[in-house]
């Protein structure tokens, strides 16, 4: 039912919420730290500064979604970033509940030896937005956490 995309990077640039712009992608919006490198191709826009990311990607779903299904899709995507974590060396290393777009979201940590990579799944209707945040360990979480916040669809 959904797709995972894993790209980007990491390293320590840190944003104060002064210095924003919007990236625009097919049917969504964020705010990544101004001065980054944004590209956006036909399912996704990227905002990099070397290693560090900032990425949302669209795919359709084949059932619409709903918030009734919150709870339902949790172990599926459990397993997913579980996999994720072993193919590319890290772990899981943190599952929280967030709101993006209004929406309540599966939000999941893969840390490998040198980077962190925050997933965040927004599901709507026949629509999965995957964010990603890739950033050091020990970086500030203010561009990932403005990215969550700032999404919109």
């Amino acid at each position: 039912m959904l797709i995972l995309s894993a790209c980007g990077g990491s390293a320590g640039t840190k944003a104060q919420p002064s210095s924003w712009e919007t990236v625009t992608g097919p049917g969504f919006r964020f705010q990544a730290p101004k001065g980054w490198k944004v590209q956006a191709a036909a399912k996704r826009a990227t905002a990099t500064h070397g290693p560090d990311l900032v990425q949302v990607s669209a795919y359709p779903l084949v059932r619409a979604y709903s918030d009734a299904l919150f709870a339902k899709v949790a172990p599926e995507l459990r397993l997913r970033m579980n996999d994720l974590a072993q193919q590319t060396g890290g772990q899981v290393t943190g599952t929280r509940t967030v709101t993006a777009a209004g929406s309540k979201s599966h939000a999941y940590d893969v840390t490998s030896a040198d980077h962190v990579d925050e997933y965040t799944f927004v599901l709507r209707g026949k629509r999965e937005y995957l964010l990603l945040c890739r950033r050091a360990p020990k970086d500030d979480r203010a561009y990932c956490a403005q990215l969550v916040t700032s999404f919109a669809a």
